[in-house]
């Protein structure tokens, strides 16, 4: 009748679930390209959540995690828990002796207000945009030989012409230089 089935999981399950899940949404993800591969030969979508949870002040951390990396990963796609979830008052995340709330945005009466963690979020969001508009626009190389060029742009600092570093290159350094290649995809 064409309903699925999704399950937040972990990896571990992998042998028991195989066939058996359309869409497991993996907590931490799983840490090699052969895993993501092997639940698609076994016909299910492949999502990650809980890398790291909502809440956390690290809005680099869930662009990096959330954006270039989940995609070039070859996952599906995200579901992190959750958007709202208070463990008491919404507006205290320390008033629980447990946990901390898990807050994306805090409501107001005409709205939200988000936090920079939602913006890391997004920007992850506007990466893979970014990343998806050069393999629409770019007819000289498959998406695979643009993936490469991208995780190299990621590790190896194939960044924007007169940027001078020693380490990795931001993600905001990773997505001009994705938009430099756009450029040259379009002639200009």
């Amino acid at each position: 009748m064409g309903a699925k089935v999704l399950v937040a999981c972990q990896q571990s399950i992998f042998d028991v679930a195989k066939g058996k899940l359309d869409a497991p949404v993996i907590a931490n993800g799983p840490r090699s390209k052969s895993e993501v591969d092997a639940w698609h030969a076994a016909g299910a979508r492949i999502f990650m959540y809980a890398n790291p949870q909502v809440g956390n002040e690290q809005p680099a951390v869930y662009r990096q995690n959330y954006g270039l990396d989940l995609l070039l990963a070859g996952y599906d796609g995200a579901m992190d828990y959750a958007y709202q979830h208070a463990f008491g008052n919404i507006w205290n995340d320390f008033d629980d002796k447990d946990y901390r709330d898990h807050v994306f945005a805090y409501p107001t009466t005409h709205g939200v207000v988000d936090t920079v963690q939602w913006e890391g979020f997004r920007e992850a969001v506007d990466d893979v945009r970014y990343l998806s508009t050069l393999i629409a626009l770019d007819h000289s190389r498959s998406k695979e030989q643009i993936f490469q060029w991208a995780k190299g742009a990621m590790t190896n600092g194939l960044a924007p012409a007169g940027c001078n570093r020693v380490s990795s290159p931001s993600m905001a350094e990773v997505r001009e230089a994705i938009i430099e290649e756009i450029l040259k995809v379009q002639g200009q």
